[in-house]
């Protein structure tokens, strides 16, 4: 049986030489370092320092977050997978962004938790899709190497909200936010142009 390490390199090979696998690793390891950061370690700072509330505020806005992306979920399941094709998974990670960088101008928690819903709904339906082009994209020989590969992205989140601290301190929260906001954007569509052929389905 090959080691662990060998089943790890057969995957890394794998993906690099799947343009369509390869491209959806890139977009998970950029919402893990851009967006996920946000909703996953800041919002404890946003509850205290931007709506001046305590724990109880707090799990308001985690409540929501997680209701909307069961929401998101329980979407995806109804009307099918198929709706959700890669195409629509760039277009639910762009408007990710766009509400990131809303949530970032208001003040006001009512108008915080509308965002976040919505946000918890984007996001489901972004990494249901992700997750179901990788495994339809994915030999079944690997599709196992695959989703361990798809782990590793999450390393971006730590990576992100230690340079999220660093830039909150330098430059301010809203600054911060609209900086990664616009790299993750950015970086988005450059992947979803580079890969036109494989992932605008």
């Amino acid at each position: 049986r090959p080691s662990q390490w060998r089943e790890l390199r057969d995957g890394l090979a794998y993906v690099r030489n799947a343009p369509t696998v390869l491209a959806l690793m890139w977009l998970a390891f950029l919402v893990n370092l851009t967006a996920y950061p946000f909703t996953m370690g800041l919002l404890p700072y946003v509850a205290k320092d931007i709506y001046g509330v305590d724990e109880t505020g707090l799990g308001y806005m985690v409540a929501v977050l997680a209701g909307g992306a069961l929401i998101g979920s329980l979407g995806a399941t109804v009307t099918g997978a198929r709706r959700y094709s890669t195409r629509g998974m760039i277009l639910n990670i762009l408007v990710w962004y766009a509400l990131l960088a809303g949530f970032a101008l208001v003040e006001t928690m009512a108008a915080g938790l509308v965002i976040l819903g919505l946000m918890g709904m984007v996001q489901s339906l972004a990494m249901i899709s992700m997750s179901t082009a990788l495994l339809r994209e994915s030999s079944a020989r690997f599709r196992a190497r695959v989703m361990g590969v798809r782990m590793l992205a999450v390393y971006g989140l730590p990576m992100g909200l230690l340079a999220m601290g660093q830039g909150i301190e330098a430059v301010g929260y809203r600054t911060t936010v609209w900086v990664c906001v616009l790299i993750g954007a950015g970086l988005t569509v450059l992947v979803a142009r580079r890969w036109r052929a494989a992932i605008w389905l």
